[in-house]
């Protein structure tokens, strides 16, 4: 219902807008920059909304119990970061980041994807939701803040785009041209972005290997399968198969890289790193750089890495296993071999593999081949938790030993490496600079 004014309270209007006027003039006649400049959305009372968090980091573990433990942190942390009075989820493995905020499954443990921002009040908060029919869907990437890219496992031959600003789908991209080795489903185990070029590994829906590493490609300007590359026999281990969090994975020319994990069962392959060439959807043939058999060459048993970064340099950062502990080595020989593992073996295996400090992290020459360790960084498991990020100048590298869980800074410029801080309360799963993308 409306009501009428007085005329007292008309006379006091009118002043407020004469005062009003009077002070934008002299603002406009200042050399100050515009006061409103730097003010975010209003809401109807004309004060400032509050924004979500653009800067800080997200820390993530796992706890006894299976469940994961987040925590929002305004500064990078020093000294000890406890994670034991984090938010705690059925599960939180963000496979994206970009405009400050993460994408992955729920994390309730619903069927569907989730954008993950940091509200005002520096709590993590479901930003966005998009449904997907199989619970076990994992795989959403994201390119910039107008395309993303993720897979419903229940619909195995069809990538579905998205925005990722809006978090609503936009399109979908028919997969079932790409060869797949066997007559099974196919999942998409990484989706990585080269421009308008989209590059998608592929493992059996059922969680099997192939023999042969496949690598799915599409163009993103028309949303349409281009073609199937990979390398014949060069297929994934059963033991574990890497999910690498975000991109970094195209140097400046426009070569993308692609890990896989090797064959060991078969042709005794180490993990290897796949170059597709800047304007093709082919690996190149000519192209092979295996940096754990570089790292050390009488390494046959577990010749792994995982992490594979790209950095500003054209390198790249990897955690490379230098040797195979002689307890893992003895359960394999015992078998007669890896393929004759039996579940329970394997289990032992990784049990020794997730302790003993075998893994190296080291600078990778791209071109050069070469593998360099980085001293002042502890060796760690060749399958230790925790994610790579990136803050003012320095890679952020997770260090998880039987003594601590740490994160070092190391600057690849200067190679200056120093203990950061560490993590107590959980075991560490990821670490995240929201600030970045990806």
């Amino acid at each position: 219902m409306k009501v009428k004014k007085s005329l007292r309270g008309q006379y006091w209007n009118i002043i407020f807008v004469l005062l009003f006027a009077m002070a934008a003039v002299a603002c406009s006649n200042s050399d100050d920059p515009d006061p409103t400049d730097d003010v975010g959305p209003t809401d109807n009372d004309g004060m400032e909304e509050p924004q979500n968090k653009s800067t800080g980091f997200v820390f993530v573990g796992t706890t006894s119990s299976g469940s994961a433990l987040a925590k929002y942190v305004e500064e990078l942390p020093t000294g000890d970061l406890d994670l034991s009075d984090g938010t705690d989820y059925s599960r939180f493995f963000p496979t994206a980041l970009y405009g400050n905020a993460l994408f992955m499954q729920r994390p309730d443990g619903s069927a569907g994807f989730s954008k993950i921002v940091v509200n005002p009040d520096g709590e993590l908060e479901e930003d966005g939701v998009i449904p997907t029919i199989s619970d076990g869907s994992f795989r959403m990437e994201v390119r910039d803040a107008e395309l993303g890219v993720f897979h419903d496992r229940a619909t195995p031959n069809t990538l579905s785009v998205f925005n990722p600003t809006t978090f609503e789908v936009t399109g979908s991209i028919d997969m079932s041209a790409g060869e797949v080795p066997g007559d099974i489903d196919q999942r998409y185990q990484r989706l990585m972005f080269r421009g308008d070029d989209l590059f998608a590994p592929i493992r059996g829906e059922d969680g099997s290997s192939f023999p042969s590493f496949v690598i799915h490609s599409a163009d993103l300007s028309t949303n349409s399968y281009v073609g199937t590359t990979g390398r014949d026999g060069n297929g994934v281990s059963d033991i574990v198969f890497m999910n690498d969090f975000g991109q970094n994975v195209v140097d400046s020319q426009g070569n993308i890289y692609i890990m896989d994990v090797g064959n060991l069962e078969g042709a005794g392959i180490p993990a290897r790193i796949n170059k597709i060439p800047a304007g093709s959807y082919e690996v190149d043939p000519t192209y092979t750089f295996d940096p754990a058999a570089v790292l050390n060459p009488a390494n046959t048993f577990l010749p792994s890495m995982q992490y594979l970064r790209v950095l500003d340099n054209d390198n790249a950062v990897a955690l490379v296993n230098a040797e195979t502990p002689q307890a893992a080595v003895d359960i394999v020989l015992d078998a007669g071999g890896l393929g004759n593992l039996t579940p329970d073996q394997i289990n032992q295996i990784l049990g020794i593999l997730f302790t003993a400090e075998s893994a190296v992290w080291c600078e990778l020459d791209l071109t050069a081949q070469t593998v360099t360790p980085i001293e002042g960084v502890p060796n760690v498991g060749a399958f230790a938790g925790g994610t790579v990020f990136n803050y003012d100048g320095a890679v952020y590298l997770p260090v998880p030993t039987t003594e601590e869980t740490a994160y070092y800074s190391w600057n690849p410029g200067t190679g200056e490496v120093t203990k950061a801080f560490t993590i107590t309360g959980a075991d560490l799963s990821g670490g995240f600079n929201i600030a970045n993308n990806n």
